[in-house]
Parts: structure tokens; sequence; C-alpha cells
């Protein structure tokens, strides 16, 4: 990945090139965004860009035999501000294969690996290539979805935490940086965090901690605060309706309402558009929940719940985390906001229908429904209960009655 490529988000990208050609580069970066919204894909231009052969020979002053090796007689060729691409540090990075870069991620059992024990996390790294390659905006759903943890959830735990650290502790392979990037760390565990916090504290010479989260809150403190911030904004529309334009063939004022909809994040508009038959199957349980509570089928609503207490633990989260979304966005269309919706071209007017069944003073007690579910799922309560709680609430307290 080189700059060049990531859509949108040039002022942060020139600052962080200028960290590194500077040699003012933090040892712990933790970039925060909304799921989607490119901050892997800023890493891993990032990495490339330290790792460059070229770029650290140009800045070195070194104009002999490695450019003249990699370019020929022709030096407008050599890239300037960027990675060049075809040094044999760049395509490692790249491939996702270069021994001096490493990352760790939250996993679990799983019968695709070590036919459903925990293995080292190296073991995983085939699936998280693979995904990574496919698309650099996945979200962890997704990622648990390509490694099948079923009704599981992923965790950084001790044991790859030690995994990194017995690495970290021989010499960098090629003689120069290394880069650890962490995926999720809210998921990692006290013991693991504690592990670490030396490494990320008083990192041995050029070792570079890049942590990716959606929730900073959720991260252990003595790891957020050894950490600079870098926080990365939602993509601007246009740049994201004109990538989505390019990239799926669309004429720009239908890559307009996706881009919107997706609220600046390629990741969103990315599933929003290759949605599944899952994922419509998601939304019109949600619908119905609610076009069964405002017929006052009870029975009806309680079958749903069922249903979701019977699926794994991330599915259960995601379809909260839906119903959030599908309740914003007939908030919107509710108090006359239509263009704040962002509802998908192919929901809008199922979205605008719901609107019109719900009473104002429902959608504060709709966001507390789900998001104390969310809460409950993570904490292992029976899901049985959680979802019937969800039904009750929502019959009991419907806004359409």
């Amino acid at each position: 990945m080189v700059f060049s490529e990531i859509i949108g988000h040039k002022e942060l990208a020139e600052n962080l090139k200028r960290m590194v050609s500077e040699n003012k580069l933090p040892h712990a970066l933790l970039f925060s965004e909304q799921p989607g919204c490119g901050a892997l894909t800023l890493v891993l231009a990032l990495t490339q860009f330290l790792f460059c052969k070229t770029r650290r020979a140009i800045e070195q002053g070194d104009n002999a035999w490695e450019l003249k090796g990699l370019f020929g007689e022709d030096h407008n060729a050599v890239p300037k501000g960027d990675s060049c691409e075809v040094c044999s540090s760049c395509i490692k990075v790249k491939n996702l294969q270069h021994p001096d870069l490493y990352f760790i991620f939250p996993i679990n059992t799983t019968q695709t690996v070590e036919k459903g024990k925990k293995a080292n996390i190296d073991a995983y790294y085939d699936i998280f290539r693979k995904l990574v390659i496919k698309n650099p905006y996945f979200s962890e759903q997704e990622l648990y979805k390509e490694m099948k943890l079923e009704n599981k959830m992923g965790l950084i735990g001790v044991s790859e935490a030690n995994w990194i650290m017995e690495r970290l502790s021989y010499t960098a392979f090629e003689g120069g940086s290394r880069v650890v990037i962490i995926l999720f760390p809210e998921r990692m565990n006290q013991e693991a965090a504690n592990k670490l916090l030396k490494s990320i504290e008083e990192p041995s010479s050029e070792t570079y901690f890049f942590m990716i989260t959606c929730a900073p809150g959720k991260i252990i403190k003595t790891i957020r605060s050894r950490s600079r911030l870098v926080e990365v904004p939602p993509i601007e529309t246009n740049t994201l309706a004109a990538e989505i334009s390019q990239r799926f063939k669309l004429p720009f004022d239908k890559a307009l309402l996706w881009a919107k909809s997706s609220q600046g994040s390629m990741g969103r508009a990315i599933e929003l558009i290759n949605e599944s038959e899952e994922d419509n199957e998601t939304f019109e349980d949600i619908f119905s929940l609610f076009s069964f509570a405002k017929q006052k089928l009870l029975p009806q609503m309680l079958e749903i719940g069922t249903s979701l207490s019977q699926k794994g633990k991330e599915e259960q989260k995601q379809f909260c985390i839906n119903a959030l979304k599908v309740l914003r966005e007939a908030y919107f269309y509710k108090i006359g906001s239509e263009d704040l919706s962002y509802s998908s071209p192919n929901r809008a007017v199922q979205i605008k229908e719901l609107s019109g069944w719900l009473n104002i003073d429902f959608y504060q007690k709709g966001y507390d429904i789900f998001n104390n579910a969310i809460e409950h799922i993570e904490r292992n309560v029976n899901t049985k209960i959680i979802f019937t709680d969800v039904c009750n609430q929502i019959y009991l307290i419907y806004g359409g009655h």
C-alpha cells in the first residue's frame, strides 16, 4: 500500500510521512476511527514508507547502486514523497510477508485452524492476509466471519503477547525497522497488556507499535496513555463518491447516494453495495420486529428473539448495532431531515415508513434497549433472556401506540 492509493486523508498522510522523514515518528501510535474509514490503509502505507529502501537511500544521499539498480539511468523515475513499490521491502510489505512486520489481532478457537484448538497467532495469518489484501476496510465482524469463529468473540491474550515478545527479542531480520500492527486492541486483556507494556513504553531502537481501534475508550488505560492518538476522520463525501463511482462503475450521482449513506466509511460502502442475502435478512428481521410491535403481535416478536438467541455472539451484536443504525435513520426522517438520514438507497422507502410508525419519544428508549443488549451480550448474559427482554420492552413502550 502506498500513500497515493489511500482514499482521502491527504493531510494526515502528509503528517505521517513528515514524521518518518524528520525522524520524529512516535514508537506507539493509536489510530482511532469509525469502522471502515481507512485507518488500516494509512498504517500499511506508513509501514511501507518506513521500510522502503529507496526512500532511505534518497534521504541518506545515496544515488549510487541502490537507485540505479531499481530505476536505471532515469532519475525522473525515482518516486518522491512516497514508497517506491519496486524495492524488495516494498514488495514484501505489499504482500504482507516482510519478516520484520508483525500483526496481532483477536483470535479464538475455530475449526479452520488446528481442528478447534487455539494455535499460535501466526497459524491464522493466511486467513488474515487474504482478507487484508482483498479488503483493507474490513470490520471486526468480517474478520471473525473469515476465521469462522461461530459464536465466539476474539481475544488478544497472554499467549499472543508472549508470541510477539519472543519475536521482538531477536535482532531485526533485515537490520532496520520493526513494526507491530495491533488490530482491535480493545480486545486485549489485562495480562496481555502487562506483558506488552514495557515494550510499548521503552521499545528497542526502530521498533514501532501501530494500533487500530474503533473503541479507544475500551482500551486498557496503561496502553492508551503510552500511545499518541491519531484520529482518522470519515472520508470526505465527494472523495468517497468518486472512488465508489470508479470501483463499482456507477454514475457519480448514484455513487454519491451510497457515499452519503456510508457516512464516510469505505468499508460500509462496500458492505452496503455488496449486501448479501444474510444482511438483507437481518434488516428484514429488524423491520419485522417493529412491524409486529405495531400490530401488537408479541408471539411473532418472540419468535424473532428466539432465532437471534441461537446465533453467534458477534452476529447478535451486529444485529443490535444495525438496529441502532435503523433507528437513527428513521429518526432523521421523523424530524424532517431526510438528507441527514444517510439511508441505503435500497431501504429508504422502508425507513421512511418505519419513521411514521414511531413516536418521537420512542427513539431514546430504543437506543437504550439495544445498547443495553450489546453490553449484556459482551458480559455473556444468557442470550435468550436478552432478546426476550428486548422484544418485551419494545412491545411495552412501542411509540406507535
